[in-house]
């Protein structure tokens, strides 16, 4: 089969399209023929060794993936069968066929745009967790989302809506900031000059509720000082390429407080918590409640023009790999 491997450490073109062997499917496991595949921010960094966990090259780099079942492995209880549309996400997506337990394997409905749907969940299941989990979100809550043209703010603000949120959302340009109207944020906020003004406006005298932050550097601190009392900043990441410095009296000023979203360890630590999770977010996508925003779907064989695209921030929506 064909599968893109890491052969080391470094540029690009350490990234290449292979034949490896097919895998089989042990007990427990369903075999997925991979469709399409996410390329995440993560999924680069990790391919690059630049993320906290560093896999010994070669390695199968990649985690969102959909397809059909293609095989079921000796006496796995499932309600799959071989022709299933499903979705999932594991580590070693960017292959041909993917061999994953059966439980974390989620159908999908007939006609499903499986390009769609390969991005459809990990940004979803980042935002729902923080907000609802880690955020203790509430109807009628004032959110801030930071980065929202991106996959998770994007999701964020989706999300939001959803638990009944009023959605304030930063983007940096006229086509992002219509985007993230079209997603359904209540205020559309330029991040390119002074937004904290703006958003105390808009959140008035209560203040936000509670920020959602992928973004890091110095819009931390910025939205740190937009919450009201009580209030929450979920730190998702640092999508801007910096860790930005908090000033740490203001969590004694505001009564309010910073909390780490990780959603790895969450996975490991509370794995069927997880799950259940990750099978709301894929109802809510299969309703019609949640959906991305595709920006291009490439070849596994143009990997290299596929991963320069979903690095261009000035584009919108995902970029996805076909097999």
């Amino acid at each position: 089969m064909r599968a893109l491997q890491v052969l080391g450490y470094g540029p690009d073109d350490h990234i290449t399209v292979r034949d490896v062997a097919q895998p089989q499917p042990r007990t427990g496991e369903v075999r997925v023929r991979v469709h399409a595949c996410g390329i995440s921010y993560v999924d680069l960094l990790l391919a690059r060794g630049a993320y906290q966990v560093r896999p010994t090259p070669p390695f199968i780099p990649g985690s969102e993936y959909a397809g059909v079942v293609d095989a079921i492995g000796p006496d796995t209880e499932t309600g799959l069968v071989p022709g299933d549309l499903v979705c999932g996400t594991r580590q070693g997506a960017w292959a041909e066929y993917v061999c994953v337990p059966a439980a974390r394997v989620h159908a999908l409905p007939p006609g499903t745009d499986m390009a769609l749907a390969s991005v459809a969940l990990a940004s979803a299941y980042t935002a729902l967790y923080a907000l609802r989990t880690r955020g203790g979100l509430q109807a009628g809550d004032t959110l801030l989302v930071l980065g929202a043209a991106g996959a998770v703010g994007h999701a964020a603000v989706q999300i939001g809506r959803q638990l009944g949120a009023r959605v304030l959302a930063l983007a940096s340009t006229d086509a992002k900031r219509a985007a993230v109207r079209a997603a359904g944020a209540d205020a559309v906020i330029d991040s390119g000059g002074d937004w904290k003004d703006a958003v105390k406006r808009e959140a008035g005298t209560r203040g936000v509720d509670l920020v959602f932050d992928p973004v890091g550097g110095a819009a931390t601190d910025t939205a740190f000082r937009t919450l009201g009392w009580g209030g929450r900043h979920l730190m998702i990441g640092f999508a801007g390429g910096e860790i930005g410095a908090l000033k740490t009296n203001l969590s004694i000023v505001k009564g309010a407080a910073l909390v780490g979203v990780d959603v790895r360890q969450f996975g490991e630590r509370e794995p069927e918590r997880a799950e259940a999770l990750s099978r709301e977010c894929v109802a809510w996508f299969a309703d019609g409640r949640i959906r991305p925003v595709l920006r291009r779907a490439w070849p596994v064989e143009r990997f290299a023009q596929a991963a320069e695209d979903a690095q261009d921030r000035s584009g919108i929506g995902r970029v996805v790999i076909t097999f």
